[in-house]
């Protein structure tokens, strides 16, 4: 693996880093992942780049302690690995194992209970696939989630989601709400084109930003970043497009006839002001 290095990355060295594939620093959700990174440091967490020779960053792996983790599961004494990912054309090479690894060698000089990781076949969730394979096993799940441990100590009890919907859903009983983070860098720009959106129809949102670990955990899905409720109801709980929303709005609202196509006209006016007012570097906000 000489051709590798993996760089742990601190507040001095982040701005000199690609974000989960983004390499530009102007981008919105890259400049706001390296803020909010910047704010976690300090709290123990962990974002390390996977760095090619060659090809520059090709990977990613974040994690923090289980009292700090942005999931909504009770880990207490484990890591807890938010994400962990490498480019594509990329796979297939051990690199994601190569990650992993560097996570357990400081869960063990940590002497943590052990290593916890929330899957899901989602593609914005790591897949239990890489983890079962390096020995961790099923704990807990919430369909279509699922936590995943390897333990350290043996006789350390499990950890589990602590997923609470009802309490959530109930403040928010009225009207749409979107309750986002900047923990994963696809947010911030779905959560601006699915604001935008709703209003160009005459309905404004409450946009809700998730400032700390502990709001994220009151989420009300195990993804823990990202979720939409309309009138007290789920529709969802992960970065969704503008078209997307869209249709999930048509499942679940009275959206229909007259209005659903002042919905669709409005889409393809919106569409087509963001293509006249995208700068020409391709910079997004």
């Amino acid at each position: 693996m000489t051709d590798y290095e993996i760089v742990d990355t601190n507040a001095e060295n982040i701005g000199r880093c690609s974000i989960c594939g983004r390499k530009d620093a102007n981008n919105l959700g890259h400049r706001r992942k390296a803020e909010w990174l910047r704010e976690r440091y300090a709290e123990g967490l962990r974002f390390k780049v996977l760095r090619s020779r060659r090809f520059g960053d090709i990977g990613w792996i974040e994690y923090a302690p289980g009292n700090h983790a942005w999931r909504p599961v009770e880990a207490e004494g484990y890591l807890v690995i938010h994400c962990l990912m490498v480019l594509g054309k990329h796979t297939g090479k051990g690199l994601g194992t190569l990650l992993l690894d560097s996570c357990l060698k400081d869960a063990k000089k940590s002497k943590c209970r052990g290593v916890a990781v929330v899957t899901s076949s989602d593609a914005l969730m790591a897949r239990r696939d890489l983890f079962i394979k390096a020995g961790f096993v099923p704990v807990d799940s919430s369909p279509p989630y699922e936590l995943l441990v390897k333990k350290l100590k043996r006789a350390a009890p499990n950890p589990r989601f602590i997923v609470q919907r009802e309490r959530l859903l109930k403040k928010h009983k009225k009207g749409l709400t979107i309750l986002a983070a900047d923990q994963c860098p696809m947010v911030p720009k779905c959560m601006t084109d699915i604001a935008e959106m709703s209003r160009a129809v005459g309905l404004e949102p409450k946009v809700v930003r998730v400032r700390s670990a502990k709001a994220s955990r009151e989420l009300p899905t195990p993804y823990g970043v990202f979720s939409i409720i309309y009138d007290g109801k789920l529709i969802a709980g992960r970065p969704v497009s503008a078209s997307g929303f869209m249709s999930i709005m048509r499942r679940h609202s009275a959206l229909a006839g007259e209005l659903w196509q002042q919905w669709i006209a409005a889409r393809r006016c919106w569409n087509i002001t963001r293509k006249i007012a995208k700068p020409a570097s391709g910079v997004d906000g």
